[in-house]
């Protein structure tokens, strides 16, 4: 079989006329086994947004009336030393389309092909679609390569209506639902409409580089500005099915899948606001999903592999998929597989101890970037250095205090928070956004205000009861008192007044939330803000507390 392999602009301009997407996609809807990530919609719209990161790679034959029998569609990476399915990581499945009359010869002859093309470069299709022939790549097959097959369990949800409505209406899901529902009216929206997508896109792409953040110092949207446009491009075309969990107005969590014909929408982004997270908004907006895809009778959700704990807890079904790597030389098989052998092992024992794949990760993160822990760590230090102890003070009066100058201050605005300048600062960004999901998961309010761009002023605020009970026994009387806590200012901001005002804002909308609630802050002040404190109404106790 004589196979065709194209590259770069010419690859993009075949592939992308009329005439050839007509033929793919009449290839695509033959081909069992293919999914959202091998249909032209898909594979198009990512290579022109990448194309200046990744060389586009196209093999494919054609019969004699020129209808299209086997595509495989690739990535060249720098170094043109690995090989990876057109969308890289952003493609959950990689892999070829071809007739399934046709068996192996054509996966064969384009391996031959791109072997001869580039002899340095590995191959490697992180999942093969369910269904793809396999018979070539285990034993006794005719791949003249040092090739390695691994098997992942993969977690389904199958899409019956009735157990989609018990699922929904299990006791903690609808515990979660009526307590979201105390603030604002809770409501399940499928995003549709294309400007409604949007214009909910930036908030749902901040939700998810702030978890992203916080856990694993990465921040997919704003590090890859091509990611934005590469979703806003799929939605275009129908790509996408899109779900978002609303509180009143508020995004309280959100999902983004690839949607494979009309047979499986395949978990994708899951974001939420960490200021909801105390009602795990993101497993109702599951379970909400479910009811919603057996009504557009859409028989599965692939929860795709990876070992999430959250995902067993939908799972109904379970099937194997299989990653692909067909290496340059035995060499590099032989180092690389004894490095996932080695790092499997460790995976699997810490999973068996109950570890998560995110806590893993994480642990991962920590190792190689030691240093502060943000807000915490900031604590140690003042307290080492300083050999200061935190003291308590409390703001006179009941009702709201006057603020002479309305000063745009926010509560939970994750906008706020990212824009917290590390520059001068005693603890990084993504420490500082660690600790901020930590503190907003456990119900702990932040107050902001933003000027030129950079998070000025920032304060903490929780309930008292919880406090009361595990760091000062002498609070017994002030249980439901609101506690302040480590006061953020920037470095260079230098107006007395303006921090006067942010504070008396935050404790007039403090009571104003609760009235008469007693307003208390706990922590280390300079003598600048102590000060500021004392202005604004507050006085601190006459006993330190350890």
């Amino acid at each position: 079989m004589g196979v065709t392999l194209l590259t770069g602009p010419d690859a993009l301009e075949r592939i992308g006329s009329d005439a050839f997407q007509s033929r793919w996609k009449a290839l695509y809807a033959a081909c069992p086994w293919g999914t959202a990530c091998q249909h032209p919609d898909f594979v198009l719209t990512w290579y022109r947004c990448y194309r200046a990161r990744y060389l586009p790679v196209v093999v494919f034959d054609e019969d004699a009336d020129g209808a299209l029998s086997g595509l495989l569609t690739l990535a060249l990476h720098g170094g043109a030393r690995r090989l990876s399915g057109a969308g890289d990581h952003q493609a959950e499945y990689q892999g070829w389309l071809q007739r399934p009359d046709l068996g192996a010869p054509f996966i064969l002859a384009a391996l031959r092909a791109l072997r001869s093309a580039y002899p340095a470069a590995d191959l490697q299709l992180r999942y093969l679609p369910p269904g793809t022939p396999l018979d070539a790549f285990q034993a006794g097959g005719n791949v003249d390569a040092p090739v390695c097959l691994h098997g992942y369990r993969r977690p389904l949800m199958q899409i019956d209506a009735a157990a989609m409505a018990r699922q929904r209406n299990k006791k903690n899901h609808r515990q979660n639902f009526n307590r979201l529902g105390r603030s604002a009216a809770v409501r399940f929206e499928h995003v549709v409409g294309h400007d409604d997508f949007v214009a909910a896109f930036d908030e749902m792409c901040m939700q998810y580089d702030f978890r992203q953040a916080a856990l694993y110092r990465s921040m997919p949207f704003t590090d890859d500005p091509a990611k934005k446009t590469f979703y806003i491009g799929l939605h275009e075309k129908g790509m996408l099915h899109v779900s978002i969990l609303r509180v009143g107005q508020a995004i309280a969590a959100s999902h983004i899948g690839l949607l494979t014909r009309a047979g499986a929408v395949h978990l994708g982004i899951n974001t939420h606001d960490p200021a909801f997270a105390a009602h795990s908004p993101g497993n109702l907006l599951l379970a909400m999903l479910g009811v919603h895809l057996a009504e557009e009778q859409i028989p599965w959700l692939d929860l795709t592999p990876g070992g999430d704990r959250y995902k067993e807890h939908f799972a109904t079904d379970h099937d194997v998929v299989f990653g692909l790597t067909v290496y340059a030389n035995r060499v590099r098989r032989w180092r690389n597989e004894t490095v996932l052998a080695a790092s499997g092992y460790v995976k699997n024992k810490l999973q068996n101890a109950g570890v998560r794949p995110a806590g893993i990760m994480a642990a991962i993160q920590k190792l190689r970037h030691p240093g502060a822990s943000g807000l915490k760590a900031l604590h140690a230090a003042l307290r080492r250095s300083a050999l200061i102890q935190p003291g308590i003070f409390r703001h006179g009066g009941n009702g709201p205090p006057a603020v002479a100058n309305a000063l745009p201050i926010s509560r939970n605005r994750l906008r706020d928070v990212m824009k917290f300048d590390a520059l001068g600062s005693s603890f990084k960004y993504r420490e500082f956004l660690s600790t901020a999901m930590q503190r907003m998961e456990r119900s702990c309010d932040v107050y902001s205000h933003v000027q030129d761009g950079k998070l000025q002023i920032c304060c903490w605020a929780q309930a008292g009861s919880s406090f009361a009970e595990t760091v000062d026994s002498n609070l017994d009387a002030a249980s439901d008192a609101i506690v302040l806590s480590d006061l953020y200012v920037h470095r260079d901001l230098k107006k007395d007044g303006l921090i006067r005002d942010f504070l008396l804002q935050m404790v007039s909308d403090l009571r104003r939330r609760k009235s008469n609630v007693s307003v208390i802050y706990r922590g280390v002040l300079d003598g600048a803000l102590r000060t500021v404190m004392e202005k604004c109404g507050f006085s601190e106790e006459a006993k330190r507390v350890p």
